[in-house]
């Protein structure tokens, strides 16, 4: 017996350091740097936009819990909304977060630069240059005992601050909060947008949740603890900052926490509060950087980035080159904005992705993915959830046009990005619209039994297609459909035993009954009555829920194209995926060909060529056509992708034992004009070759054009499959149709 061997990752964060992360990300820079800001912008009621920034934080830190424990991995927000809504997203979502983070670096270290400027004169520019050129250097080179370093600064910011809190409480003055709200109720939301960067650093626990001990418990309690402790924190310091001060005093203010302390401690005083905001601002520096690597590292593993920019330095053993790029971009966005306005542009796509992880936990919690299996769950689901959601979509409209516009830059590089770049390769292979289905689509691994569903209705073809099905399946459904005229009741043939009277269902039955006895797993044969053979097996195929449908291929005349026969009808309407055999299911499975272009048929296609390969031994060919003018570099890049296919088949694949096929999949690149021809000429050369339907989403068409050619003109045995889309023009229309169906039933 071969050796087995197991990776796994150490988990030796306990509750404090993890809540030290993320309280250490979330108190730095904020409470140091925008008191003054946030006071200009909403007077005294600033407490309450600190308020209503922890309050949707919170909500999403149930979220993030939830998320966190149902799949601890490391990403973070990236992960947990690329598993939800598809690779799409999670690229936008993992440019966005690491944007978001470039950005809140490049403010604290102008915040770091303003409190150093207190005590040594030198340009705060040219402060936070040099300080993110430092940074920078020790992080390429690797720090040692930063995690302990990061406890010490967290504990030190707690005790200075409850002190300067405790010690304002005492001495401030009521008078000065008066008028609380001199801009408005408005102006509280407008803040909010704008001190929202504080809570970004909430992020950091859902990146490190796989390094966690004991996670059910230990997350879910640093989550709470860090939200409500930084926001307890932060509403005390803008009470104490405006109660000290009339708000014109307030807002010429730099540095207003120095003041205050001065105010309250003299020098002494002075000095701990701007030594506390260095350190502060430091650690939301060095953490933007140290952090830089996560979503690159994330979005590698899925093929969304290239492996160049996650190599890790040979000596210093540091992803140096996702270090370097953060840091330079944090020190250019220096240059090119205001501490104001990066502060804005963080906030927005910070709200953004809570928004996001919110309706990701409603997604999950909806459609009872089986793969997600949280030890924590949001109390009062979905409240909170509707709180983050709601809340995100008060303060997107109070951010100005410039942070807008950074967004929607994003959201369109991201998504050029995937088309270019990730499409058909990046993890995960399914989109939000599949994972809106009421259960797993089959390329996800699903460890629950396989059931088919087999229409009989030629007595030349059943025996193939029950054979094939019972390949594919743990348990067959053979559907049995007696036609019954108009002209009589169902229930009449039924009584009167028209299926006595039916030689081809006889046949049939026979057929099936003699195959039942030759198998070890489940079989069953439904016996069905009714005047549509095509209605029959759509209302039958909702009542089975089968993961497939295996049909015979109908050759149909010009007059039955158009009118539309069974199986068109069946491969129109049927919620679920669907494979038609052309020919015969070979009684020896020696080589598949997979005609193979990425696109999600297709690469459903090869999905059950695996699962074939692995049941009955056979070959993987899988056959990928170019046209003769494709250029070279692009054929390069669909090698690698093919490559990457063959070698690396990732999560759509781990029901499936790969080590069967080690050494049995291989691919091709032609180049040809005509890919049908192509295939078709190959096809005579297979046992049995795959052809994934050509029609798209939301083209309008019975079965795709080059499919159907294909499996007209070739003489080899063909399969051609579909994989169901709920949202699709063909499924809504056959929805319409469904209710006209059931509303014409009614009249009559």
């Amino acid at each position: 017996m071969a050796l087995q061997r197991d990776e796994r990752l150490g988990r030796n964060l306990g509750f404090f350091p993890t809540f030290a992360i993320g309280t250490g990300t979330m108190i730095g820079a904020g409470i140091f740097v925008l008191p003054g800001i946030a006071a200009a912008s909403a007077g005294p009621a600033a407490i309450f936009s600190f308020l209503l920034g922890g309050i949707i934080s919170m909500a999403t830190a149930l979220s993030m819990s939830e998320l966190a424990t149902g799949m601890p991995r490391a990403g973070g927000d990236y992960y947990f909304i690329s598993r939800t809504m598809g690779a799409a997203f999670g690229s936008v979502v993992g440019l966005g977060a690491w944007m978001a983070l470039v950005f809140k670096g490049s403010f604290a270290l102008v915040g770091l630069a303003e409190y150093l400027h207190i005590l040594v004169p030198i340009p705060i520019l040219l402060t936070a240059v040099g300080a993110g050129l430092l940074l920078l250097f020790i992080n390429f080179r690797g720090a040692e005992s930063s995690g302990s370093l990061q406890n010490g600064i967290v504990v030190g910011l707690f005790i200075i601050l409850t002190i300067f809190i405790g010690r304002g409480m005492i001495v401030l003055d009521t008078e000065n909060l008066s008028p609380f709200m001199p801009y408005g109720t408005a102006s509280i939301f407008a803040t909010t947008g704008l001190i929202f960067v504080s809570y970004l650093g909430i992020s950091q626990l859902s990146a490190i949740s796989e390094e966690v001990k004991n996670p059910s418990k230990n997350l879910p309690r640093a989550f709470i603890a860090s939200v409500a402790a930084v926001t307890l924190l932060y509403v005390g310091v803008m009470l104490v900052i405006n109660g000290l001060f009339p708000l014109e005093e307030v807002v010429e203010f730099d540095t207003p926490l120095v003041a205050a302390a001065q105010f309250m401690a003299g020098g002494t005083g002075r000095l701990l509060i701007i030594l506390a905001g260095f350190f502060a601002t430091v650690s939301t520096a060095n953490a933007a950087i140290m952090s830089s690597s996560r979503f690159p590292f994330a979005m590698g593993r899925d093929n969304l980035l290239p492996e160049w920019i996650i190599d890790v330095h040979d000596e210093y053993e540091t992803p140096y080159r996702a270090i370097v790029i953060t840091g330079l971009a944090m020190i250019l966005l220096l240059l090119l904005f205001e501490v104001e306005e990066l502060a804005k542009m963080a906030s927005t796509f910070n709200v953004m992705i809570f928004m996001f992880l919110n309706i990701s936990v409603i997604v999950l919690r909806k459609k009872n993915q089986e793969w997600f299996k949280p030890t924590f769950k949001s109390p009062l689901f979905p409240l909170p959830q509707l709180i983050g959601i709601g809340g995100g979509l008060m303060l997107i409209p109070q951010f100005d046009a410039l942070s807008l516009v950074f967004a929607g830059a994003v959201i369109l590089v991201g998504l050029v990005w995937y088309k270019i770049y990730g499409a058909g390769k990046a993890t995960p292979e399914y989109t939000i619209l599949d994972i809106l289905e009421d259960r797993p689509v089959p390329s996800i691994a699903d460890a629950r039994k396989k059931k088919v569903l087999v229409p009989v209705s030629d007595p030349e073809t059943e025996k193939d297609l029950l054979r094939f099905a019972d390949t594919m399946s743990d348990e067959t459904v053979g559907l049995n459909v007696i036609k019954v005229p108009d002209q009589m009741g169902l229930r009449d043939a039924r009584d009167a035993e028209l299926s006595e009277l039916d030689q081809d269902y006889q046949d049939r039955d026979e057929i099936f009954c003699e195959h039942a006895a030759t198998v070890e797993h489940s079989e069953r044969c439904l016996t069905v009555y009714d005047h549509s053979v095509s209605a029959a097996i759509l209302e039958q195929t909702e009542l089975e829920n089968p993961d497939m449908i295996i049909m015979g291929w109908q050759r149909e005349d010009r007059l039955r194209s158009v009118i539309g026969g069974i199986t068109r009808q069946v491969l129109r309407e049927a919620k679920t995926n669907i494979g038609v055999l052309k020919g015969h299911y070979p009684e020896e499975l020696n080589k598949i060909t997979v005609a193979y272009d990425g696109r999600e048929n297709s690469v459903y296609g090869l999905y059950l060529a695996r699962r074939l390969a692995e049941k009955t031994g056979a070959e993987i060919d899988i056959l990928h056509v170019v046209s003769p003018d494709t250029p070279e570099v692009e054929i390069n890049r669909i090698r690698q992708e093919l490559d990457k296919v063959v070698n690396k088949p990732g999560e759509v694949s781990s029901e499936i034992d790969l080590e069967k096929l080690e050494g049995k999949v291989s691919y091709r690149i032609e180049k040809r004009f005509s890919v049908t021809d192509t295939v078709i000429e190959n096809a005579e050369k297979a046992d049995l070759t795959i052809v994934g339907d050509s029609i798209r989403r939301f083209k309008f068409s019975i079965l795709g054009g080059r499919s159907n050619r294909i499996a007209t003109h070739a003489k080899g045995d063909l399969l051609i499959v579909k994989r169901y889309k709920p949202f699709s023009r063909q499924t809504i229309l056959a929805s319409f149709k469904k209710m006209l169906r059931k509303k014409e039933k009614l009249k009559s």
